[in-house]
């Protein structure tokens, strides 16, 4: 094979005669000028140094590995290679019609031996192999894995001296709640690329480089599990292993083969899911169900530890919770004295939240009810306040607790309530719903009337403000039910200054106490509307001027006798301009005759 470089152009290297070097003896590469009239042609460019027998080695081979292809100087004839090492790309030709070198620049980076930039790979017996690249990377794969599988190895080991130096360290008795082993082809653990940190939360294990997923082991002593101390783990970063939030949720976990290990994160997800649908709220009730019916073992048994020390660790969340409510209930009910002291002394701080839930006041309903329990919750509630408690949700374990007390004949308390509530009884029948009810279940459950006339008298010295409140108005009714104490609500409606009759609520009022009083409830309600004693404008004014009030004055008139319509005449003709303000006073002049009725001709021309 001949090498013939330039042969299309008229410029001719200086110095180059016809010659031929022979390589590896066998193969000739020719440089030599050509005429400058020689036409163009194609010839095989001399990167490519392709050989011309089987046997002649590749210009790339192991003998020529630092020889650069785009080196075409002149050579040298012994049979070490070429006699000019090539320059440094940029660098200019030392003589002036010297070929420059970035005509003939290699593609391949000069000095790199393999890889993407170096030369192909040597050719055996004229033909590539290409099974050599997949072997090698088949090679390469392979030991890759083999290094990573002893790593995990290693790893595992040492995570093991971990534990037995803890239990070493921490206890002698079995773990609250361990981890699953850690397989050597485990997916729960993964190299870091730091070399070393130190331990951050609970997936991390100082010194080790690895992440895990589940829960370090978690010692204790039987004598501190009731005392509500708190564990090595920081709650506030727990959560479970995710593979048991689904099957919980979806109703298919198989509780019959329940590690203990695994009763902690189940309490976990009771008390932290919402159930977003009915499937998930039954998958929760299937979970509290199996709970609770571990409760019944004995209370030296493993499991019933683990899940009394779990329930009460989460008590907070659980009572928030429609099922986790549930299995704090059955704590109260299975467990022993100690554990439901534990279980109060962990909410001691959150009792008015609670109470004020409506998920978790069934829980301290039912823990007020036992005798131990009692004192811590009452305190709680009087030292939050009567007044404030009462006017929250908490109003449900008041009435518990009260009618516990009632029962127990043990009036200590109501005399309490009176003597802090002065002056506010009917505030907190207006200021909202479970301030209304709150004062309804004073007639309710106090017992005496000794007891409830504090706050009756409070509601009947302003019933008009009650009676005609949003909230208000139904602790009016509530008394109105009463028989004995329904005389007095009526005539307190009838006899009221300012009139209660100013509204909606105010006016059916007033036509209950009208109707059920007879004839005598009607002299008493004129004399109430018409009096202006002391200088005050008579109620009359104040009923006839407000927006219900002309319905209800036309009912008051329709019951009157001459004489008593007589008085109501006199009075609107005393303060008939005041009553000329409003549509309705204009109209009540108009049926008593004191404003003449004007004609359809004057109507039309003043339209």
């Amino acid at each position: 094979m001949t090498f013939q470089p330039f042969t299309s152009s008229t410029w001719t290297p200086p110095n180059l005669e016809p010659s031929s070097h022979s390589i590896a003896g066998q193969s000739s590469v020719y440089l030599r000028n050509t005429p400058s009239d020689t036409p163009p042609s194609e010839v095989a460019s001399p990167i490519v140094a392709t050989p011309i027998s089987n046997h002649e080695q590749a210009i790339w081979s192991d003998k020529y590995i630092g020889v650069s292809a785009s080196n075409i100087g002149k050579m040298s004839t012994h049979s070490g290679g070429y006699g000019e090492q090539r320059r440094v790309l940029g660098d200019l030709p030392l003589q002036p019609n010297q070929i420059s070198p970035h005509a003939l620049a290699s593609p391949f980076m000069p000095g790199v031996n393999n890889g993407a930039w170096g030369p192909p790979l040597p050719l055996k017996n004229g033909h590539q192999s290409r099974a050599q690249p997949q072997k090698q990377r088949q090679i390469s794969l392979e030991e890759r894995l083999a290094q990573a599988e002893a790593r995990v190895r290693q790893l595992t080991l040492e995570n093991q001296r971990l534990k037995e130096r803890n239990v070493n360290d921490f206890a002698v008795d079995p773990p609250l709640y361990t981890s699953p082993p850690v397989s050597s082809r485990s997916s729960m653990i993964f190299d870091n690329s730091i070399s070393s940190f130190t331990t951050t939360g609970h997936g991390h294990v100082a010194g080790l480089g690895i992440q895990r997923f589940e829960d370090p082991p978690i010692f204790y002593e039987p004598s501190r599990l009731a005392s509500g101390i708190d564990d090595q783990l920081d709650k506030a970063y727990y959560s479970p292993p995710p593979h048991l939030v689904g099957p919980i949720l979806q109703g298919s976990f198989n509780f019959a083969d329940m590690p203990n290990e695994f009763i902690r994160p189940i309490v976990w997800i009771i008390a932290h899911r919402i159930p977003k649908s009915s499937s998930e709220s039954s998958g929760l009730k299937a979970a509290v169900n199996a709970l609770a019916s571990r409760l019944g073992l004995p209370r030296g048994n493993d499991t019933t530890r683990i899940l009394v020390r779990s329930i009460i660790q989460w008590a907070k969340p659980l009572c928030f919770t429609s099922c986790g409510n549930y299995l704090c209930q059955q704590l109260l009910d299975r467990a022993d004295m100690q554990d439901k002291a534990a279980f109060i002394r962990e909410i001691q701080d959150d009792i008015i939240p609670i109470a004020s839930d409506k998920f978790g006041t069934h829980v301290l309903c039912k823990a007020i009810m036992i005798k131990e329990l009692e004192q811590p919750i009452s305190d709680s509630l009087i030292n939050f306040g009567i007044f404030d408690s009462m006017k929250t949700g908490a109003r449900r374990l008041w009435r518990e607790y009260l009618e516990k007390s009632r029962q127990a004949r043990q009036f200590d308390i109501f005399v309490k309530i009176n003597a802090e509530m002065i002056g506010r009884w009917s505030e907190l029948a207006c200021i909202n719903e479970h301030g209304s009810i709150a004062v309804q279940q004073v007639f309710e459950v106090f017992g005496s009337q000794e007891l409830m006339e504090p706050a009756f008298k409070e509601i009947l010295d302003d019933i008009a403000k009650v009676a005609n409140n949003q909230f208000g108005h139904f602790a009016i009714t509530k008394l109105i039910g009463y028989p004995q104490l329904h005389r007095r609500t009526c005539e307190a409606i009838l006899n009221y200054y300012p009139p209660v009759a100013v509204t909606h609520h105010g006016v059916n009022f007033a036509k209950i106490a009208l109707t059920e009083g007879g004839r005598g409830s009607i002299v008493k309600y004129v004399d109430a509307i018409c009096s202006h004693n002391d200088g005050r404008t008579p109620g009359i004014v104040a009923i006839a001027t407000s927006s219900i009030g002309k319905a209800h004055l036309t009912f008051v008139l329709s019951c009157l006798t001459p004489a008593e319509h007589v008085r109501v005449r006199q009075t609107c003709r005393a303060y008939s301009t005041t009553l000329r303000n409003s549509q309705s006073g204009n109209d009540l002049l108009r049926s008593l005759g004191l404003m003449h009725t004007l004609g359809a001709r004057h109507r039309e021309g003043n339209s």
